[in-house]
């Protein structure tokens, strides 16, 4: 088997390594800093917030009940609408653990990106969407759209009951959606 010589840059450092192909094909397919489908690659300790978005079917407006449900270290809020006009926006002061409570929920529940088909033109559905960040920036989004008993998207785990322990957060929730 031809051996080959590769040059390997890890921050400044220059590495030259001697491998078959074989080898080299696996270094590519499982090197560091790929994820396999499903795999979270974000630190869940890091996470700053978390939001929950529930988009309501298509129903005339008197019916129609999508919210947001951010969490943080130290609040919790809702915000309810009905195709953009707020008809709620409340917030809850809670503890540090409550978040972290639900940082292990995250974990718990498996949520995570994966790959589904594409919707094959199902209307009039409601969607979920589960995101988090960090200080800075949006560390994990994924979102899944629930028609015709059929799931498209890209979000996958125990999306209902990862779902209902951030509705537990909100003590008034029916009252706010009605």
């Amino acid at each position: 088997m031809k051996k080959t010589k590769w040059k390997v840059v890890l921050g400044k450092t220059v590495v030259y390594i001697t491998f078959g192909l074989p080898l080299f094909i696996m270094i590519l397919l499982t090197g560091p800093g790929c994820h396999a489908e499903g795999e979270v690659s974000m630190n869940i300790s890091d996470v700053q917030k978390i939001t929950y978005h529930f988009g309501d079917a298509s129903v005339p407006p008197e019916y129609h009940r999508s919210y947001v449900i951010t969490v943080t270290a130290e609040t919790v809020r809702i915000v309810v609408d009905s195709y953009g006009e707020i008809l709620a926006d409340k917030s809850y002061q809670i503890s540090d653990k409550l978040l972290n409570e639900i940082k292990e929920s995250f974990k718990q529940y498996k949520i995570r990106n994966c790959k589904w088909d594409e919707s094959e033109g199902c209307t009039g559905g409601t969607s979920e969407k589960i995101s988090c960040s960090d200080e800075n920036k949006e560390v994990f989004s994924g979102s899944v759209y629930h028609c015709g008993g059929e799931n498209t998207g890209n979000l996958c785990g125990d999306i209902k009951n990862f779902a209902n322990d951030i509705k537990k957060l909100i003590p008034d929730l029916d009252e706010l959606i009605q």
